[in-house]
C-alpha cells in the first residue's frame, strides 16, 4: 500500500482526526516533501526549521514511507532524552495507530542502562565486602525487589536508590558479559533489547550512542544493525557529540607533561 504523506498530514488527513488542535501548516509539508525526496534519491539534506513548524512529523512520515512501501531500516538520532521521549510515547505511537501498514519501532539505549541479573547476583553474594553502610544495602534491596517486577530491566524504570551508586555493581557491562555461557542468558535484558532491535524498522537512539557505534565500526564492529538512513534532530548538538568520539583534546598541562618527559628544568632530567 502506497503513503501518501500529504494526505496524512492535511487537514483532513488520518493525523488531524485524531489531534484536535492539529493545524496544518505549509512549512511542514514542504520540510515532509524534501526529507521524502532525499530519502528516495539517498542523498544528504540539512534543514533548519523553527518552533512550531511539526518537525517530527515531517521527517517521521518519510521515513515511515520507506519502510513500508520499500522495506528499509531508519534510524531517528536525538540529543535530549525530553525528545526521545516525545517519538516514542507520543508521535510514533500516534502515526502506528493511523497508519495501516505495519511497522516495528525500537527505543535503543546504551547497554549501561540495562540490569545484569548474573551482576546483581554477584553484588548480593558479596554485598558485606562491597557496601559497609546500611543505604548502599537498602538500594541494593531495592534493585532486587525492582529486577522480579521489571519488564524491560532498564535503568529509566527504576525507582530512585538512596545510594545510585549501587547500579554500577549491577549494570551490565561489555567487559563483565559471559555472552551464551552466561547462566542468566536467556533471560538477559540486554540481549533480549538486542534481538528487539535486530528486528526494528525505525530505531531512536542519542547522538552519543550513534557515534559511539560509528567509532566502532571503523574498528570492524559495531553496535546497531544495518541500517539504510539516518535523520539527525537536534543536529546542532551533533558536532560536539562527534568530536568526542572522533576529535582529539590536548590542554596546557598535558602539553607540559609531555616536554617535562623530554626535559625537566626543576630537575635537569628527562630524555634528551
Amino acid at each position: 500500500m502506497t503513503l501518501d504523506v500529504d494526505q496524512l498530514l492535511s487537514s483532513e488527513g488520518a493525523v488531524a482526526r485524531r489531534l484536535e488542535r492539529f493545524e496544518v501548516r505549509p512549512q511542514q509539508l514542504e520540510m515532509a516533501a524534501a526529507v521524502s525526496r532525499t530519502l528516495a534519491d539517498r542523498g544528504r539534506l540539512l534543514i533548519e526549521a523553527g518552533t512550531g513548524v511539526g518537525k517530527s512529523f515531517a521527517y517521521l512520515a518519510p521515513a515511515i514511507k520507506r519502510i513500508v512501501e520499500h522495506e528499509e531500516r531508519v534510524v531517528i538520532v536525538t540529543h535530549t532524552i525530553n525528545l526521545q521521549e516525545q517519538l516514542f510515547e507520543k508521535d510514533i505511537p500516534l502515526l502506528n495507530a493511523v497508519i495501516p501498514d505495519e511497522f516495528t519501532s525500537v527505543l535503543v539505549k546504551g547497554r549501561n542502562n540495562y540490569l545484569s541479573l548474573r551482576r546483581l547476583k554477584l553484588a548480593s553474594e558479596r554485598q558485606d565486602r562491597l557496601f559497609n553502610d546500611d543505604d548502599s544495602r537498602h538500594a541494593l534491596h531495592v534493585l532486587e525487589d525492582w529486577a522480579y517486577s521489571t519488564t524491560d530491566g532498564t535503568r529509566s524504570s527504576l525507582p530512585p536508590l538512596s545510594r545510585p551508586a549501587v547500579w554500577d555493581f549491577a549494570q551490565s557491562d561489555a567487559h563483565n558479559c559471559m555472552g551464551r555461557k552466561c547462566p542468566t542468558y536467556q533471560k538477559c535484558f540486554y540481549q533480549s533489547a538486542r534481538r528487539r532491535m535486530e528486528n526494528g524498522d525505525l530505531l531512536v537512539c542519542n547522538h552519543a550512542l550513534f557515534f559511539a557505534d560509528l567509532a566502532l565500526r571503523g574498528q570492524g564492529v559495531g553496535f546497531l544493525p544495518p541500517y539504510d538512513h539516518v535523520i539527525f534532530d537536534e543536529a546542532h548538538q551533533a558536532e560536539d557529540v562527534a568530536a568526542e568520539h572522533f576529535g582529539l583534546s590536548l590542554s596546557e598541562a598535558r602539553v607540559q607533561h609531555l616536554l617535562n618527559l623530554l626535559f625537566s628544568p626543576r630537575t635537569a632530567r628527562g630524555f634528551l
